[in-house]
């Protein structure tokens, strides 16, 4: 076991969804990920545009052996650990009150590929230092997994790119376990450890092998521990693929989601943030019905442009409020110019500009140095962030002016022969009729892709034969993929088969098939619509779809499994399920 730097943590307990100290009393914990220290992400190094910059961690090291040797590259790799977070970093982690770190690693610290199954001599070097150091300054932690034996996606951040083979190869999958026997074996009873994360961001598997992999880590991790809670990676999306962990049989399991709203497909903006903090309000009644912990591994609003520091109080603030952990991401990030004018990633960074260096040609004593150089490089605090998450009641800057999410829809109408009905568990929506065959609809949903949807639906049934068609006079964008347009749908359930032709804000249209219960959406086809005033049409002869906009064909294909009754009519998704959006349509029928 690591060295005891001082008196162990006071335990804490799992009850219900809360974490309790010994007299009973909840705990809020709140803190930061220390990311880029045990497994690397170059954009956290301020490398910007520079030359020959690896594009991850792997190849880094590679090319550190190729050019050095094995022992030189281990040498210099344990050189920027020591460098990267020494006794300052978790001094100023403390500045902003956490209590909390989330400590992502590589599976590469403790195994070798070369030797599969076999801990590394050193294995539990850097992971002891990061509990014991925790320990030191107060901090509880949660282990993390980020980068898994075959990697877990194709991004950088799993150690290693390109590769997204943990689902397909069973090795991959039996070492992942085997490992996590290791690891809550040596761990389990650090009171300082309070969890295990086992899969960081699993975005790339299929939710059903997520559920299945997760599963097999679960019960390594229970064969030598019975009682430390265990965080259920959910996907980009949302975590339904789950249900309630209890009907697995799991014991002590909570649910683990990322946030970045607006920062990632979608434009960034002051009402993205608003929205997203609105619809936790729909997460937080899952959470309550399953009774778990749920943790907020990583977040981040950067910009001051989109709420900045001000936003992240509310974030922590509604987060403690129900009851969850949070881990923002980052710790500390250095960028090219250095300091914060725009907003930060980082608790901290750089003061002055960044150094570089070129790791294809300079010398070893260059790169050395340039290791060397995060143990002492200017620092600086991301004051306002700081000041707002660390001052009990601090007085913040206030939001920059901009409309606030439509939680309500002003009516909802009825019109003849037609059904609304909202999918699930969307925003509750509304219709209202206008002049001359025109109307409103508002939908809430977070999507209709990937395999549950939720958005509101404008329906009927249709059965043999017919022409389905409606003029999208509008759409409100309350995000980039906002949607509307014309569904053909097998049933009402969230995951049912479905044939989508939809218009986003920017003219843009897609044709979308889900074509079996719970399979994955893909799209299949698009065009240029415009708005406003897009004229779209599904046509059904036989069990051939022809599908139109603006009298232009769009996609001509037999689709057998829409070939007997169904649900058809327009929809509305605003792609925020903390806002509604408003469509505009006119001109709607069924023949």
């Amino acid at each position: 076991m690591g060295s005891m730097l001082n008196a162990a943590l006071p335990p804490l307990h799992v009850q219900g969804k809360s974490f309790v100290d010994g007299s009973g009393k909840k705990v809020v914990l709140k803190g930061c990920n220390v990311g880029n220290w045990l497994v690397n992400e170059f954009w956290m190094w301020g490398l910007g545009n520079r030359p020959h910059v690896p594009g991850d961690q792997y190849s880094l090291e590679q090319l550190l052996t190729k050019r050095f040797g094995t022992a030189e590259d281990e040498r210099l790799m344990n050189l920027l650990r020591t460098s990267w977070m020494g006794p300052r970093d978790w001094n100023n982690i403390k500045t902003y009150g956490f209590n909390l770190v989330r400590v992502p690693f590589n599976y590469r610290l403790l195994e070798d590929d070369a030797r599969p199954k076999q801990l590394r001599a050193d294995a539990w070097r850097w992971i002891d230092e990061a509990v014991d150091q925790a320990e030191k300054h107060g901090l509880y932690v949660i282990l993390d997994l980020h980068g898994v034996q075959g990697g877990q996606t194709m991004n950088d951040h799993t150690g290693r790119s390109g590769q997204n083979k943990l689902w397909s190869v069973p090795e991959n999958q039996e070492r992942m376990a085997w490992l996590w026997t290791k690891i809550a074996q040596r761990y389990r009873k650090r009171s300082a450890v309070i969890a295990y994360d086992p899969i960081n961001e699993p975005y790339g598997g299929e939710k059903p092998q997520v559920v299945a992999v997760f599963s097999k880590a679960y019960d390594a991790i229970r064969s030598v521990d019975p009682d430390k809670l265990i965080f259920a990676p959910g996907h980009y999306d949302n975590f339904d693929h789950y249900g309630d962990p209890k009907d697995h049989g799991w014991h002590n399991v909570g649910i683990q989601m990322h946030y970045y709203p607006g920062m990632f497909g979608d434009s960034p903006k002051v009402k993205s943030n608003l929205r997203h903090l609105n619809s936790l309000k729909a997460v937080a009644a899952k959470i309550d019905r399953l009774n778990v912990p749920f943790l907020v591994g990583e977040m981040n609003v950067v910009m001051k442009s989109t709420g900045g520091a001000t936003m992240m109080r509310q974030y922590f603030d509604a987060h403690a409020s129900y009851g969850w952990l949070t881990t923002m991401w980052s710790y500390k990030v250095i960028t090219d110019e250095g300091g914060t004018a725009g907003g930060s990633w980082g608790m901290f960074t750089n003061a002055d500009k960044a150094i570089g260096v070129d790791f294809e040609t300079s010398p070893e004593s260059e790169i050395e140095s340039y290791f060397r150089s995060f143990a002492t490089q200017k620092l600086m605090a991301y004051k306002e962030l700081q000041y707002a998450l660390a001052t009990p009641n601090p007085v913040l800057e206030p939001l920059p002016a901009e409309k606030l999410p439509r939680t309500k829809a002003p009516k909802d109408d009825v019109l003849s022969g037609w059904t609304t009905t909202d999918i699930g568990d969307s925003l509750r929506g509304g219709l209202v009729l206008g002049d001359g065959g025109a109307f409103d609809l508002y939908g809430g949903g977070d999507d209709i892709w990937a395999e549950r949807d939720q958005f509101r639906f404008l329906h009927k049934n249709a059965s043999g034969d017919f022409q389905l068609s409606v003029t999208v006079a509008t759409v409100e964008e309350t995000g980039m993929y906002t949607k509307a347009g014309l569904m053909i749908r097998s049933s009402l359930n969230p995951d049912a088969p479905c044939l989508v032709l939809s218009i986003f804000p920017s003219g843009e249209c897609e044709v979308a098939l889900r074509d079996a219960s719970g399979a994955k959406m893909a799209g299949i086809a698009n065009t240029r619509g415009g708005l406003p005033n897009a004229k779209m049409s599904i046509v059904r002869n036989g069990d051939t779809f022809i599908l139109e906009v603006n009298s232009k064909e769009v996609l001509r294909r037999a689709f057998p499994t829409f070939t007997g009754p169904v649900l058809v009519g327009p929809f509305a998704l605003s792609h925020d399920n903390g806002d509604l959006t408003k469509i505009g349509y006119k001109d709607l029928s069924l023949k």
